[in-house]
């Protein structure tokens, strides 16, 4: 096991205490679907070394307004004195945590679980049969592991795309073939594809300089992704493009770095009510490129595409299990993750390694036998990235429990290295978790604590229900170097730092 796993355990075991059910109250957010925890990891990775205070304000339109701060915790100890104390009594159970997951019995299990896991089930994109099958994997391993009441709620109406023939190539100047990823449920080419002129921009603003030349094109956005942050589609042109009569487009990937490895960014971006859908598709940010420069030169370019995938929808599962409270069993802490992953790679980084985080952290306590005041509830969602489907299907159905949910933590931003914790709830809370990382001492590097007010991962579900939440931050800055790609495998880890890092969720 890892670093990560240690407080990911102690954050179950203190933070259970005593925290109001209230979401952050200087914050004022309209739920948008955002991609904070990237903001976050830009912003850390890039702009401090420490931790000093930062403020990070975007604004995505007149009303979303995303706020990021490092947590100021230099007051804490006086303003919560009997909480830091009875914070700071549980530091034998840290060193046992620590020695128990870097240098005992579970060192390196997390890694040797995952890649079973991963090796077995790649590819569980929902509405596919690999998912299926993996949920019910992970339930056998949840009994095998002492969970009690482990049962799959179903999730109906998840889509059930499934990538089946998609080919590029540039036919003049030059012919070149393109490798290219489609975007999840984009629409198809006729049979035959499509062999048009394409237009390439380099920017937004070039794009609708020139709005009028794009009809009957296939038109190339180079531009977006890491140039602001990765997964941003503001001003992408889409619809500018399409009204205009584009026939298809081709965006540059959302990839940090490539060799060559295009990203199939999310589901169902772009499409609007009221703009036509046509096919689009995701190039390396080599090919991008080449494109460009090619067509700087004046240059024609002619393009071939074909796209023939299949959409419908199918039901799906969440995956739940208890660890019973000794003393407040009715409260929950929920430890969450997500089943399914996109369908290139192994899902890996997203989000196979979350799972294995909870599992096994509730093994680390168990063979110390520490019991948890209040009930551990692992909850592993379905069609996470057809944005938060089955954790949207749990609140629903469990709403009128959610009083009884103190917290809820969930790991999906990868597990390259240990930067931190972000977290949304009272102050109190941050002095907990900024003190639970600082009692890990000097071997383990552990990060900062972060406050925030917007997630891009399940947690956005909890958040606007009012459920305090904390998330794992785990991108060293190369996360985008392997999410959606089919570079989201086992290879994407360095073993040793994965088990340090994984250590420290636990």
């Amino acid at each position: 096991m890892s670093i990560s796993w240690t407080v990911y355990l102690l954050v179950c075991i203190i933070v259970s205490n005593s925290f109001a059910h209230k979401s952050l109250e200087d914050i004022k957010y309209s739920g948008a679907l955002t991609d904070l925890n990237h903001r976050v990891t830009h912003g850390l990775q890039w702009k401090t070394k420490s931790a000093q205070d930062l403020s990070v304000l975007t604004k995505n339109s007149s009303e979303d307004l995303m706020r990021v701060v490092v947590f100021n915790a230099t007051q804490c100890p006086s303003l919560f004195p009997s909480l830091h104390s009875e914070v700071a009594s549980y530091q034998k159970a840290v060193d046992q945590i620590v020695a128990t997951t870097l240098n005992g019995i579970f060192k390196g299990a997390t890694f040797g679980n995952l890649s079973e896991f991963v090796d077995n089930f790649s590819n569980r994109l929902s509405g596919t049969q690999e998912l299926e099958d993996a949920i019910d994997y992970v339930a056998n391993q949840m009994r095998n592991f002492g969970y009690v009441n482990v049962h799959t709620e179903k999730v109906r109406n998840v889509p059930a795309w499934k990538r089946v023939f998609e080919e590029a190539q540039i036919l003049t100047p030059k012919r070149k073939d393109l490798s290219i990823l489609g975007l999840g449920s984009t629409a198809n080419t006729l049979p035959l594809g499509l062999v048009k002129e394409a237009l390439v921009f380099n920017s937004y603003s070039e794009l609708i300089a020139n709005q009028l030349k794009v009809r009957g094109k296939i038109v190339v956005c180079n531009f977006g992704g890491p140039s602001g942050f990765p997964l941003d589609t503001i001003d992408n042109g889409y619809a500018e493009a399409v009204t205009s009569g584009a026939l298809a487009m081709l965006y540059r990937s959302a990839a940090t770095f490539s060799l060559y490895s295009p990203h199939a960014r999310r589901a169902n971006v772009y499409y609007t009510d009221g703009v036509k859908k046509v096919p689009i598709a995701f190039l390396t940010l080599e090919d991008a490129d080449l494109l460009s420069r090619i067509y700087a030169r004046g240059q024609k370019i002619t393009i071939y595409l074909k796209i023939n995938d299949i959409n419908g929808t199918k039901s799906s599962r969440n995956l739940i299990g208890d660890i019973v409270g000794r003393e407040k069993p009715e409260e929950v802490i929920v430890v969450a993750g997500h089943m399914d992953s996109w369908d290139v790679g192994q899902g890996a980084q997203d989000d196979g390694f979350a799972i294995y985080l909870a599992l096994l952290g509730t093994n680390v306590l168990k063979s110390l036998n520490f019991i948890p005041r209040r009930t551990i509830r692992t909850a592993l969602w379905t069609a996470e990235e057809y944005g938060y489907l089955g954790s949207s299907a749990y609140i629903k159905s469990h709403r009128s429990e959610l009083d009884k949910v103190k917290v809820a933590l969930e790991a999906d931003y990868g597990c390259l290295a240990s930067t931190g914790l972000i977290f949304n709830g009272k102050k109190k809370l941050g002095c907990v978790l900024n003190q639970i990382l600082q009692m890990l001492g000097t071997s383990v590097n552990y990060g900062l604590v972060v406050q925030a007010n917007m997630y891009s991962s399940d947690l956005n579900n909890f958040e606007d229900a009012g459920v305090p939440v904390v998330s794992l931050n785990g991108d060293d800055g190369r996360y985008f170097y392997f999410h959606h790609t089919h570079a989201d495998t086992m290879t994407g880890f360095y073993r040793s730092r994965f088990i340090k890092s994984t250590s420290f969720l636990r």
